[in-house]
């Protein structure tokens, strides 16, 4: 928080007549001065920078900073300007008399931000990173984390590679209000976005999604889980890490319909729905007849399932119900009789 909201008795420093533990920013002129470091109402250090350990930058108040007006789309973000010029630096901004925000930027880039709760606590509300190639000769990767309440709500890892487009790679998750994971989406290449924080002092208890896996019950009753591979979902069933669901969607994955005979060992899965993609009449012939052919084989496979176990399940596409559109005849006929 900022050093003039304490109250300084004989050189102890107190908030609301306690004594203060925590960090106290000290700036001047709209310029950060110093960052004090303070226990039990006593100094214990200081140092010239905040949160962001940046030496030799300059480091400003947010309203000293002025938004360019032309959206930048290959950055994805406004530039902004220190007394007219692109600002390299370190921007602060207080809220209440407590840090609200600190953020780095390059040339007038935003390139790593974190905000905090405005109560003194130090707990992170926000936090990104963008490691951005305008010149689109490398690779850009973006971090994004996001609490709410003092827990996750969503966190994100994108790598867009320019020379391989083979590891370009997405991966995001929506918590709930316990800290589950009840929405993951993975795209292209895991391996390439399974880290979630690419700093060390953030102190969330995890770096990697496999250090989230590794949490008991990570999963919600009631998960949703976008474009998987099979290797990697095969991988989870396997591990036991969707034990505990209920209520599962596969939407728009590459699930093999071999993969779907493992879902009846998931004990506490009470509903199966397997959204998939449409297919449009102007699509490329080969492609219409591969997915009318994985249609058919989803169909078999999750009729199986409905048989051998009391699993509600659904099968649709982004417009109508194609367990029974594709389902074989002789089974089409069974499923009607037992309906």
């Amino acid at each position: 928080m900022e050093l003039n909201q304490l109250e300084n008795r004989s050189n102890y420093y107190f908030y609301n007549d306690i004594l203060f533990t925590g960090e106290a920013y000290d700036h001047r002129d709209n310029q950060l001065y110093q960052v004090y470091e303070i226990t039990d109402g006593e100094i214990t250090g200081s140092r010239d920078y905040g949160f962001f350990e940046t030496n030799g930058m300059i480091k400003v108040d947010y309203d000293l900073l002025q938004s360019g007006e032309n959206f930048d789309y290959e950055m994805n973000q406004l530039p902004y300007y220190f007394q007219g010029q692109p600002f390299t630096g370190v921007m602060y901004e207080y809220r209440f008399g407590f840090v609200l925000s600190e953020a780095i930027f390059i040339n007038s880039w935003l390139i790593e931000h974190i905000s905090f709760y405005p109560d003194g606590t130090g707990r992170i509300r926000l936090y990104e990173k963008n490691d951005i190639d305008p010149t689109e000769t490398t690779g850009d990767r973006t971090w994004y984390l996001e609490s709410e309440n003092n827990s996750f709500k969503r966190i994100e890892s994108r790598y867009l590679d320019y020379q391989d487009t083979n590891h370009t790679g997405y991966l995001k998750l929506l918590f709930n209000d316990k800290e589950q994971i009840n929405r993951v989406i993975i795209e292209d290449d895991f391996a390439y976005v399974s880290l979630l924080v690419p700093r060390d002092d953030l102190e969330l208890g995890f770096k990697t999604f496999d250090d989230l896996l590794a949490k008991q019950n990570i999963f919600a009753d009631n998960l949703s889980i976008w474009s998987i591979e099979d290797a990697l979902f095969n991988q989870w069933l396997d591990q036991g890490l969707l034990n505990q669901v209920k209520q599962l969607e596969l939407y728009h994955t590459q699930v093999k319909p071999l993969t779907l005979t493992k879902i009846q060992k998931l004990q506490s899965l009470q509903e199966l729905k397997i959204s998939e993609s449409k297919i449009y009449e102007d699509d490329d012939p080969l492609s219409i007849k591969l997915q009318k052919q994985r249609f058919t084989e989803l169909a078999s496979a999750l009729y199986s399932l409905k048989e051998s176990c009391s699993i509600h399940v659904i099968l649709v596409d982004d417009d109508e119900n194609i367990l029974e559109k594709y389902l074989p005849n002789d089974l089409k006929h069974q499923l009607t009789k037992e309906e």
